[in-house]
């Protein structure tokens, strides 16, 4: 591994890739090999990626019998992340996943990633007028934290905006939320940011997203997210590097050894 002191890391280059769309097992083996990357390299890495097919995503400490007691998310399939955290219903959200080096001074402390991540988005939609704010200690408390699904929990550092609209609690309706593990040598951090409401949810899966939310133009908030990423490098403190090609590759032996690892039911239904 290359030794990389930290006073280097007060000036550092975020890399960000933008995968395309790919099953959930698959993608949650890229997360993985993204971590590797950046416990070799000493550098913070992202991946920004959708899903197909949609995907149901488990928190890596929920019980998979939740799942059958929900008549919405009969059908679809299923995934375990290694991360913490409520379900996500994936499908209209764009789903992060940030590699530190256990080395950089933010990966000390769990906090320190969630206010620079979730931090960055607040500051690039209050810059558009939008009414964005990261949960604090008291909103959290308000909120039962056993809700199913993530976007019906409300944690410390989740990003909210104020809307009335009619599933709006606690502060707002959330656009953000993340959940972190710590392998040897790398912190991982997954999130998910909801871009607009998913046209096949119903029920208690159907939340409010960027396009419902923060007045966004045509209801594209790509622009939104290069300001966030901007934005996001600019805390890491270098510049941001977009990458023109796949973080990884399809035939690559490790990403389809960790794929079948995910896609197992022993995975799974682990819990």
């Amino acid at each position: 591994m290359p030794s990389v002191k930290l006073s280097e890391l007060d000036y550092c280059e975020l890399t960000v890739w933008r995968d395309p769309p790919a099953s959930g097992p698959l993608n949650m083996a890229a997360d993985e090999a993204l971590a590797r990357v950046a416990e070799q390299s000493g550098k913070p890495l992202m991946r920004l990626y959708s899903w197909h097919p949609h995907t149901i995503s488990l928190g890596g400490f929920q019980a998979f019998s939740e799942t059958e007691g929900l008549a919405e998310l009969v059908g679809w399939p299923i995934v375990r992340r290694p991360s913490g955290g409520g379900a996500i219903v994936h499908g209209s959200d764009l789903t992060y996943c940030v590699a530190l080096p256990a080395m950089h001074p933010w990966a000390r402390r769990p906090e320190d990633l969630y206010a620079a991540v979730h931090g960055a988005l607040v500051e690039e939609l209050c810059h558009r007028g939008v009414a964005a704010a990261m949960v604090d200690a008291e909103l959290a408390a308000r909120v039962p934290d056993d809700s199913f699904l993530c976007f019906n929990r409300r944690a410390f550092g989740d990003v909210v905006i104020a809307a009335a609209v009619a599933e709006a609690v606690a502060g707002g309706c959330k656009v953000l939320g993340s959940a972190q593990r710590r392998l040897a040598g790398v912190v991982l951090q997954h999130g998910s940011l909801l871009l607009r409401r998913h046209p096949l949810m119903a029920r208690t899966g159907s939340h409010a997203g960027l396009s419902e939310l923060a007045n966004v133009e045509g209801g594209d908030p790509s622009e939104v997210v290069e300001g966030w990423l901007r934005r996001l490098a600019t805390r890491f403190g270098g510049p941001l590097t977009e990458m023109a090609n796949v973080s990884w590759l399809a035939d690559d032996p490790d990403i389809l050894r960790q794929a079948t690892r995910y896609s197992s039911d022993d995975w799974l239904r682990r819990r």
